[in-house]
């Protein structure tokens, strides 16, 4: 006759010593994840001192180039209008007075002008860029069109000129802008500016609308 008792208290040690062993391994999967918890929580803020560096870096490096951007775009300003009365003269404009770095404001809206020489019935409005683009040519015609008379109401009578003038161009920005009636110089070297337009060019008037 089989004994159950026997094989009952067998049964339930090795449940006992099963579960024992069963609460070892989850104590040492739970040591396992609380180390890898401190590790990845060392590695994360690692990785966020590591992120502030670079941010700072990145925002030293931009606040640099801006300064430095700066330097250029007005070293580059001056260049232009140490020249560019000559350039005017070559291109047929005589007696008139140059004036740089205008800007006027109506409510929230304002407009600035780079250079602007009046002469005896007739202004021309000059855009210089370091490196002249096609957009920059696009903007300052709309500028002409549709801001410039809304701002310089005194100049309604005159006959209003534009010229865009740049050290470095764009491949065929000149065309366009000479499509678009604008006169275009080039800074080249030396104090000299040099006129592109064709000859035979005729500026377009923007004071005819």
């Amino acid at each position: 006759m089989r004994d159950y008792r026997e094989e009952f208290w067998k049964g339930l040690e090795e449940l006992r010593r099963s579960q024992k062993e069963t609460e070892r391994k989850i104590k040492e999967i739970f040591k396992e994840l609380a180390k890898l918890q401190r590790e990845t929580d060392k590695q994360l803020k690692e990785t966020d001192r590591m992120i502030k560096e670079l941010s700072l870096e990145v925002k030293k490096t931009t606040r640099s180039v801006a300064e430095l951007n700066g330097v250029w775009k007005s070293y580059s300003e001056k260049i232009i209008f140490d020249n560019i009365e000559d350039a005017l003269k070559n291109a047929g404009f005589q007696d008139f007075a140059i004036s740089k770095g205008i800007k006027r404001r109506k409510g929230d809206k304002e407009i600035e002008i780079d250079f602007l020489a009046v002469g005896d019935g007739y202004v021309v409005v000059v855009e210089a860029k370091t490196s002249l683009k096609v957009k920059d040519v696009r903007k300052f015609v709309k500028k002409l069109k549709d801001k410039f008379l809304e701002f310089f109401p005194e100049f309604r009578n005159y006959r209003i000129y534009g010229a865009v003038v740049g050290i470095n161009l764009q491949e065929g920005v000149e065309k366009f802008a000479f499509k678009n009636g604008l006169m275009v110089f080039r800074y080249k070297d030396k104090g000299e500016v040099e006129i592109l337009n064709p000859e035979g060019f005729e500026p377009k008037d923007f004071g005819v609308v």
